[in-house]
């Protein structure tokens, strides 16, 4: 009995076995609905490991967390830490810096080959370590031995390279808005560092920077009970708010489901925000390695509580949001590859609906010049790039894009509005070329219809540039035929002429001849047309004759099918 897809996705199938399950599928039965079912099945499989793997990072974090909270000495600490770094990064070294005295000292090591690092001394100016304090944010470089990006620290370099350290990752131990100090982790071979590597490694620090803070408190402040107390509170909060994110994570909850959560748990009113406010609110920046989410917020009055909260909320929010935006993005590329097949091939296998349209609506069909352009808002928009260009399909009228087109934007041709998939396609194939023709007219930053091209419509067509053609071989053959024997630019000449209105001595500069010699060509035209090509008409004629068919030219290429 052949297995369903859920059986498949229960017993966790292979990405092979869920795609033979879509072929023979196919061959049973509708073939569209096969795909569709195939395509889910996929993106499902994606997620639930997608979040498998988040769960168990938090899960590692949450259980990193707890063996921290049980070392208080700092000489059992601080190697834990290093050790747990170096385990959760798969990093060939691991070291810890603290900030005393306006400098960082390195104190411990995990994995080095020789003693050098121990004892270091780096002043807060250089180096990636002063870029990590000075900013309170990640740095990381794929060969620290040949950057450049920072001024280097003959001390530190040459414990470096005793350590042959090439990738470098460092994140600050961050708490309550001051930074401890720093954790590093490297590479004895080029590596550059993951967004996602960054985030963890900041996640790692920040239950560092907390077990360091409560351990230097209880070392130094182990007569006084009561302070005691206070820390160990502070810590199993924390560990309450772990388990309680770490829960929702393995529930399958995303980034809506953690911030319900994170405002559940705090005491004032908590947000999140894409630009943190510079009005002195307490704010928490949520990043992943370069990228900046933005940060959570906290309205009113803080608290302690309410500050350490963001802290820890922080890395797991960048998490989910990194998985979040990952799932966006790979649903976008799967609908703008529906798109780019509806409006490209001749298969009746897309379908509207899956491409994100709606068969009842009319359309109207843009193909930009630049596939990465900044466009105006239009409304229903889908887009996709397709061979440099970008495509876009919106329910704005051709009239509205034209009149609101922005004059900075791409030059675009315009199509439609149409209903269907043949509609659709015939649209795109005319904006394409509509386009490639402005495109030739050197009419760049404008956006228009195959009706806007005016008598260069006629272009559009392989019947009307078939005729253009024909007549310019029977008006134009014999100047043709003569500036072949002579190898003198008749043609080029006559063009120039005309687009001087027929004014020699500016005919003469651009042509870069003498004016004997450009009466002497003309003598030769008048020769093999008659004198009277020069009246009003005829020079007219002549003269669109030419601008048709020097745009004909590029336009016969394939971008002009």
């Amino acid at each position: 009995m052949r297995e369903s897809w859920l059986d498949l996705l229960l017993r966790d199938a292979t990405l092979d076995e869920l795609q033979r399950h879509g072929s023979e599928l196919v061959r049973s039965r509708d073939t569209a609905a096969a795909d569709r079912e195939t395509a889910q099945a996929l993106r499902l499989t994606m997620v639930l490991r997608q979040q498998a793997q988040r769960a168990a990072e938090l899960a590692a974090l949450n259980d990193i967390a707890i063996r921290l909270a049980t070392l208080h000495a700092p000489d059992d600490l601080l190697p834990e830490i290093v050790d747990q770094a170096r385990r959760l990064l798969g990093a060939d070294l691991a070291y810890l810096g603290l900030v005393e005295d306006g400098q960082l000292r390195l104190k411990v090591t995990s994995g080095a080959l020789t003693p050098e690092l121990v004892g270091v001394v780096i002043p807060l100016s250089v180096g990636l370590a002063g870029e990590i304090i000075e900013h309170a944010a990640p740095r990381w470089t794929a060969d620290y031995q040949v950057e450049r990006r920072f001024r280097h620290d003959d001390i530190a370099d040459t414990a470096v390279r005793a350590e042959n350290i090439r990738g470098l990752l460092g994140v600050p131990l961050r708490l309550r808005g001051r930074v401890l100090g720093a954790l590093f982790v490297g590479k004895r071979q080029e590596r550059d560092f993951t967004e996602h590597e960054v985030t963890l490694a900041s996640a790692l620090a920040a239950h560092a920077a907390i077990a360091i803070e409560n351990a230097n408190a209880i070392s130094s402040l182990n007569t006084a009970n009561d302070q005691l107390a206070r820390r160990t509170d502070e810590l199993e909060q924390t560990l309450r708010w772990d388990q309680r994110l770490t829960r929702v994570v393995l529930a399958g909850g995303g980034v809506e489901e953690l911030l319900a959560e994170i405002s559940s748990m705090a005491r004032g009113q908590v947000r999140f925000v894409t630009e943190p406010p510079d009005d002195g609110t307490v704010a928490q920046p949520v990043v992943a390695g370069e990228r900046r989410f933005g940060a959570l917020v906290l309205d009113g009055e803080p608290v302690r509580d309410d500050r350490l909260l963001l802290d820890r909320a922080a890395p797991a929010l960048a998490l989910a949001l990194l998985a979040e935006q990952a799932a966006a993005e790979a649903s976008w590329r799967t609908r703008a590859a529906q798109l780019i097949d509806l409006l490209t091939t001749t298969s009746e296998r897309p379908a509207l609906r899956q491409a994100g349209l709606d068969p009842s609506a009319r359309y109207s069909v843009l193909v930009v010049a630049s596939g990465r352009a900044r466009l105006p808002q239009l409304p229903g928009a889908l887009m996709a790039e397709h061979g440099g260009r970008l495509l876009v399909v919106t329910t704005a009228d051709p009239d509205g894009i034209r009149r609101d087109w922005p004059r900075e934007a791409p030059t675009a041709g315009i199509a439609g509005p149409a209903r269907g998939q043949a509609e659709l396609r015939r649209c795109f194939h005319e904006a394409r070329q509509t386009l490639h023709a402005l495109e030739v007219l050197g009419r760049k930053g404008e956006a228009a219809t195959a009706g806007q091209l005016g008598l260069y419509r006629i272009l559009l067509d392989h019947a009307g540039r078939r005729d253009l053609a024909e007549a310019f071989e029977h008006v134009l053959g014999p100047v043709l035929a003569e500036e072949r024997r002579r190898g003198v630019p008749l043609v080029e000449t006559l063009r120039v002429f005309l687009d001087h209105g027929r004014r020699p001595r500016p005919a003469a500069a651009e042509l870069a001849i003498h004016v004997n010699t450009l009466y002497q060509r003309l003598a030769a035209v008048d020769s093999l047309l008659g004198e009277d090509w020069r009246s009003p008409q005829r020079a007219l004629e002549l003269h669109m004759l030419l601008h048709l068919k020097a745009a004909s030219g590029p336009l016969d290429g394939p971008e002009g099918g």
